[in-house]
């Protein structure tokens, strides 16, 4: 009997996750052989060097494997200049012994005005995915309505990831503003869109900090329903601290790797349950330095820290 898209991918989806299905049980696969992983570097705090060339020898002498970088306003690269500056951003990279694989953009959908000639330039360049903007909830509209307009978003990245072949992925994001209430928090909503689409071309940026941050604990169930979709982990580290302007409520506090609260022991164990060894890529929202010395002694002091504990 044949299959429809649904069903399809639901199956895929338990396979690419480490779950055969049998009837109506499912069994845990033998996990696929760990591969080293790949620890990127978001390339955003080191936007003050403005030099592609020196910026990429410094992430390399960090110790990093590649980089991913930012194609949008006052980001390494102008939107406007996506056509001419993702080749040499791509090859100065190269030079310097990393990989350059994915980008983050700023537009939302794949409709807007620029999001093709952005994502064609990218591919041209030798890209494989790009991570866009955050979809919102609107208040004035009802939960599902909400999730009709956002499923329909990702249908426009769909298409464009097809015409591209890049890969557009999404990053769960932690709500910090409670006027700007953002979709995919919780990532178990983000997970209801996912569902339908295919993960060769839709993909997961999955963050563990903003997934603590928002969820506490239930992170750890949030992962395993997103695992086929996940193409690259975003790793950063934070605490909570009172809200001077509201003592009452907490807010969070970016750190340097190791000082916060993520159990990065945990997640390890729970990134082997699901054979999950996608590229890493690591992000600095903290006061990160503006000079290289500096930029140079905390990017190499998380590596390392990373790499301790996640392989």
């Amino acid at each position: 009997m044949e299959l429809n898209r649904r069903a399809f991918l639901g199956t895929a989806a338990l396979a690419a996750a480490g779950v055969a299905t049998d009837g109506c049980c499912a069994t845990r696969l033998a996990a696929a052989p760990v591969t080293k992983p790949e620890y990127h570097v978001f390339s955003r705090v080191f936007q003050f060097i403005r030099d592609y060339d020196r910026a990429a020898a410094v992430m390399k002498r960090c110790g990093y494997d590649g980089v991913e970088w930012t194609a949008r306003p006052k980001g390494f690269i102008e939107p406007s200049n996506a056509g001419r500056d993702l080749k040499k951003a791509k090859l100065a990279a190269e030079r310097a012994g990393l990989k350059a694989e994915s980008l983050v953009v700023s537009f939302l959908r794949g409709d807007d005005p620029s999001a093709e000639d952005i994502a064609r330039a990218a591919a041209d360049a030798g890209f494989t995915s790009f991570r866009g903007a955050y979809f919102r909830y609107d208040p004035a509209k009802t939960m599902q309505q909400n999730l009709d307009e956002v499923k329909r978003g990702f249908e426009s990245l769909e298409r464009l990831a097809r015409k591209t072949g890049l890969k557009a992925c999404y990053q769960n994001h932690s709500t910090y503003n409670p006027k700007i209430e953002l979709f995919g928090s919780v990532v178990w909503d983000l997970a209801q869109i996912l569902r339908d689409f295919d993960p060769q071309y839709v993909g997961v940026q999955y963050d563990v900090m903003h997934a603590q941050a928002e969820t506490g604990p239930s992170w750890m169930h949030s992962i395993g329903i997103v695992a086929p979709w996940i193409d690259i982990l975003c790793l950063k580290d934070f605490w909570f601290e009172p809200d001077p302007k509201n003592p009452k409520m907490w807010k969070r506090h970016l750190c340097m790797a190791g000082e916060g609260i993520v159990p990065w022991g945990r997640y390890r164990e729970i990134l082997q349950q699901y054979s999950l060894r996608p590229r890493y890529t690591v992000h600095f929202d903290y006061n990160f330095p503006e000079d290289e010395a500096g930029a140079i002694r905390c990017a190499s002091a998380d590596l390392k820290f990373y790499r301790a504990q996640l392989g």
